[in-house]
């Protein structure tokens, strides 16, 4: 009751700050200036943000962008507009939003920050490629300054989490060791060096021994209850046509047969499958080891205004 109080009080506000900017005779000019009604917007906004409601932030401060474009604020605005769909986890629109406002001639910060936060979305989706172009990308736009530090550890991270032990070495060996983040990627560096890459298993060797004896694929692949089911159902269905055929039933025993046909292949490539479901677990299992251990949190609004990442943002 007392949220739903709390949101009525907020757009009724919001509707009032709108009827007295309809009936205010500034001018468009003016109106850019740090009018009572700007800072009002503004202000309105960003204590909705601090107080964990940021679907009523971004409404005000989408009102803010629309009614004084071209505001000094403006950059900031719309950075907390990505921030607040990032802390509501939607992550495709934060991107989206940060990919279409930010302007390729734009140098500041703010612009800086949102380069930033399109590898940083895609690194916590779990899009560890496309995380790795986006900070490709920003490096090449931003070789130095903030961020940077952040950006190169991250991006050995990725390739790490994407299974490029070489390139992630190879860029943890240049890491500054001035950088805040320097002993994390030491140890990074050295698990990557001592830990045995995963042992992959071939699925075509699976392939070949579930031909060979079905079930022996499945086994092969760490799968052996579904390699004992692959030898029953074929066993079943060899007994019954051989059964079949010999009390002259030949119609019954070419229907089973015809039906082992599809279990006998069908094992085969379920063989395979296993196989390269194995593999993927065992990465993913690597993975999420690496990712809970070395990865930083995401930079969120108090941690973008910490002195040590040498931003100067103005919210």
């Amino acid at each position: 009751m007392q949220q739903h109080t709390r949101a009525w009080s907020y757009q009724v506000l919001s509707v009032v700050l709108g009827i007295l900017w309809t009936c205010s005779p500034f001018t468009p000019a003016v109106a850019q200036a740090d009018t009572e009604l700007d800072v009002q917007v503004y202000t309105l906004g960003l204590h909705l943000f601090h107080l964990g409601d940021y679907y009523q932030a971004m409404t005000e401060f989408k009102r803010f962008s629309l009614l004084f474009p071209g505001h000094a604020r403006q950059s900031a605005t719309e950075l907390l507009i990505g921030l607040a769909l990032q802390e509501e986890k939607q992550y495709d629109a934060a991107f989206t939003h940060w990919q279409h406002w930010r302007l390729p001639d734009d140098t500041t910060d703010t612009a800086r920050v949102a380069a930033f936060k399109l590898g940083e979305l895609r690194f916590v989706q779990g899009q560890y490629r496309q995380a790795i172009l986006q900070w490709q990308d920003f490096l090449q736009r931003y070789p130095e300054g903030p961020l940077v530090g952040r950006t190169q550890y991250l991006l050995s991270l990725s390739w790490a989490l994407d299974g490029q032990r070489e390139q992630a070495q190879s860029l943890l060996a240049a890491f500054p060791a001035r950088d805040p983040l320097a002993s994390q990627a030491l140890a990074l560096q050295t698990e990557l060096r001592s830990t045995p890459e995963p042992t992959f298993k071939s699925p075509q060797t699976a392939g070949i021994l579930s031909g060979v004896l079905p079930g022996a694929g499945h086994l092969y692949a760490g799968k052996p209850w579904q390699a004992l089911t692959a030898l029953l159902l074929n066993g079943v269905f060899l007994a019954g046509a051989a059964y079949a055929f010999h009390d002259g039933l030949e119609v019954t025993g070419a229907i089973l047969l015809f039906f082992e046909s599809g279990w006998y292949l069908g094992g085969i490539y379920s063989a395979m499958e296993a196989t390269r479901a194995t593999n993927r677990q065992q990465q993913q299992d690597l993975a999420a080891h690496l990712k809970a251990t070395y990865a930083p949190p995401p930079l969120t609004f108090h941690a973008l205004q910490t002195p040590a990442l040498g931003l100067r943002l103005r919210f």
